[in-house]
């Protein structure tokens, strides 16, 4: 195929690529539908279809992690590309900022990695702050950055607790309207999101990105907005 074919051959090749979880492939089919011709944004659409599809398939138990995780890799290296051909007006609909990181003591950060990356390739813009992050310097970066989301990972049980200091800080400071928080991990349970008066749980990376939109859909303020969990 070259950068000659039909719109349709293009974007198809593009939704392939990451549904077969092949990274190389997908750069340059995302560099095939720019060199084609196709508008960046149908490009984009078409890619967040095939990883929405690739986590449909995870969460049912039909692929697993490590697939998983090449389509993650698929997507950002597609994304790389088609995300320099966004128009500025373009680029200003993204649904807000998301700062993920995982707390204090916690130095896990392939389900941080996967959260961050399933945010930013379905609308939101992310501001990894990186792994064993003290809870201050997380509710810095969100302050600083103007966040909406602060989205918490913790995969050990004894780094659990610093969930709940983030939150517990936030209402100290007087700022816990500002932010909606949701938080998840292996040892996470929904019932201890909600004991630490998180606004949102996900089991995953795919359910991270539903819980922060059915949060933006119910367009209340955080810390009063219902509990979501996915």
């Amino acid at each position: 195929m070259d950068q000659l074919a039909p719109r349709e051959e293009l974007l198809a090749r593009l939704h392939e690529s990451i549904l077969d979880t092949e990274p190389e492939a997908a750069a340059e089919a995302a560099q095939a539908a720019i060199d084609g011709g196709v508008d960046a944004m149908e490009a984009i659409r078409t890619a967040s279809d095939a990883i929405t599809k690739v986590g449909d398939l995870f969460e049912c138990g039909d692929l697993y992690l490590p697939s998983l995780m090449l389509a993650g890799e698929a997507m950002k290296r597609s994304m790389a590309i088609l995300s320099q051909h966004i128009s500025a007006e373009q680029a200003s609909q993204k649904k807000g900022k998301v700062v993920v990181g995982a707390v204090s003591g916690d130095i896990h950060d392939i389900g941080k990695n996967l959260v961050a990356t399933m945010l930013s390739v379905h609308g939101y813009e992310v501001i990894d702050v990186g792994v064993n992050v003290p809870p201050m310097e997380i509710i810095d970066a969100a302050q600083r950055e103007r966040a909406k989301f602060i989205a918490l990972s913790a995969l050990m049980t004894t780094s659990m607790p610093y969930q709940r200091d983030v939150l517990d800080l936030l209402r100290e400071m007087g700022v816990r309207d500002r932010f909606y928080v949701v938080v998840g991990g292996g040892p996470v349970t929904p019932e201890y999101a909600r004991a630490i008066g998180a606004d949102g749980w996900g089991l995953s990376a795919v359910s991270a990105v539903k819980v922060c939109d059915r949060l933006l859909e119910a367009n209340s303020t955080p810390a009063q907005s219902t509990f979501v969990q996915e």
